[in-house]
């Protein structure tokens, strides 16, 4: 937008063509220069009416022109471009609740027959409330456990709750005795996708097209509702040649997965991958990483304030690893370098002291509270 003109620079034409036209009439006839310039007479009202609506056509001329391309379009204007020029089937995620993994038991008591109904209230200490999908019954004279698969109420990430917190009844359950839990964190709670991930999803799309590969699998993940990460690992034997058997690590928004979230990767990957192929899909666990930095400010910057910025840069960059993925150290201080006012050296990462490997089914994140000077 920076070379196209300003309303300013509209209103200036239209001035100079005022004078420039002026000029050619009669003396007495004329429009001064100040005139046009003085706020509220005539011909500066006209003037600047005429320029502010010039100044709106080439507003909309750009909005235009930025809704054809991928990089600048945005909302609605996204949604239609990809729908258009890479595939319709790429539709943005909305956002979808979190699934959980329920386990009924009883310790005590006297055992009878016990059935907690489909569409049942339960929720965790801090108030947020899941519900079940299915029906869950323990038979007369056992204890169970018996699982069954919960969602949550409401959408976003507020529901990926941590495990063993869902421990409270909305639904008063028929036998008192009746506990429930989550042995498995929450997992798939997300807000609408963004239009930086949406224009991702797109760029991977051709690179999915054939099926049966690497990208093809990962793509096919990222379709399922939740699943923000993805990561595949092809399983090798002990000569290194491949086995045929492919490692699919999967995460939402937190970095966490769990069984929910697989099992409907899994039936997804059926479009995904090559006949034959076993695509075993596991899921990811966070694992949060403390980072010490040794900074040196420039002169006229508040300390402060920078450092601020550099948690937050550091943060995004550790927080967009894949599942898998190494944490070296050169990304910590690449993230602090763009922070203007630092001064980065050699020594500027203390810990960790060297590139973090994770668990295949490990994917590494941090804090702000976990970022932290010296």
């Amino acid at each position: 937008m920076a070379d196209l003109p300003s309303r300013t620079d509209l209103f200036e034409i239209a001035a100079a063509e005022i004078a420039a036209r002026s000029s050619a009439r009669p003396v007495n006839q004329r429009i001064s220069a100040n005139e046009v310039f003085t706020h509220g007479s005539d011909i500066n009202v006209v003037t600047a009416s005429a320029s502010a609506m010039g100044d709106e056509i080439l507003r909309q001329l750009c909005l235009k022109i930025a809704a054809l391309y991928l990089d600048t379009a945005e909302g609605d204007d996204l949604d239609r471009l990809v729908a258009d020029r890479w595939s319709p089937s790429i539709v943005r995620k909305e956002a979808t609740p979190a699934v959980v993994t329920l386990q009924f038991y009883r310790t005590s008591g006297a055992l009878p027959a016990f059935t907690y109904p489909a569409d049942s209230k339960l929720r965790t200490t801090t108030g947020v409330e899941f519900s079940t999908t299915l029906s869950a019954s323990i038979g007369a004279g056992s204890n169970g456990p018996v699982t069954v698969t919960a969602t949550c109420v409401d959408t976003g990430q507020a529901g990926n709750v941590a495990e063993n917190t869902v421990t409270e009844f909305t639904t008063a359950p028929s036998d008192p005795a009746v506990q429930v839990t989550n042995p498995d964190p929450a997992a798939g709670g997300d807000d609408p996708e963004t239009d930086a991930r949406l224009r991702q999803r797109a760029r991977n799309f051709y690179n999915a097209v054939r099926r049966g590969t690497v990208a093809a699998i990962e793509f096919g993940a990222l379709t399922v509702a939740g699943v923000r990460l993805a990561s595949v690992t092809e399983e090798v034997d002990s000569n290194g040649d491949e086995t045929g058997r492919v490692i699919l690590a999967i995460a939402d928004s937190n970095g966490q997965g769990n069984a929910a979230l697989a099992t409907a990767v899994r039936g997804a990957e059926v479009e995904y991958r090559a006949a034959g192929v076993i695509v075993d899909v596991i899921a990811a666990v966070p694992t949060y990483q403390a980072i010490e930095l040794l900074l040196r400010f420039r002169t006229g910057f508040d300390s402060a304030v920078v450092f601020a910025s550099v948690q937050q840069a550091v943060v995004a960059a550790v927080n967009a690893l894949a599942p898998g993925a190494t944490l070296p150290v050169s990304l910590i201080t690449a993230a602090i370098r763009r922070i203007p006012g630092v001064i980065v050296l050699d020594d500027a990462v203390s810990i960790p002291v060297g590139d973090v490997v994770p668990a295949q089914n490990q994917v590494l994140r941090t804090t702000l509270a976990l970022i932290t000077a010296v």
